[in-house]
């Protein structure tokens, strides 16, 4: 889903060279919406994204860096997966069991 759809499509020149020089360095699975997403959730965060001007966007897209982006979305397929999905709960308790390292029972 795109946030802020008639800004994307104004500056979608701008991505698009993003996007090339990102394919350039050989960065592959990035596509234009994940240039966009990356800079409203990472970037911009912090501000309203419909009362920026036309050329602080521009400037944004521009100075992202390919390896940002990599890193954005690796970390939020981290945060978002569920380590223990497939462990039972009985599974889980034995993992976290504590210990005695002493050897005192």
């Amino acid at each position: 889903m795109i946030q802020f759809e008639q800004l994307y499509r104004e500056v979608l020149p701008v991505l698009q060279s993003k996007l090339d020089e990102i394919n350039y360095y050989e960065y592959d699975g990035i596509v234009l919406e994940d240039i966009w997403n990356f800079c409203v959730k990472k970037k911009w965060r912090k501000k309203k994204v419909e009362d920026l001007r036309l050329y602080e966007i521009v400037e944004t897209i521009f100075s992202v860096k390919p390896s940002e982006i990599v890193s954005y979305f690796q970390i939020q397929q981290f945060r978002s997966e569920n380590w223990f999905g497939d462990i039972s709960h009985s599974e889980l308790q034995a993992l976290l069991k504590h210990k005695n390292v002493d050897g005192d029972k």
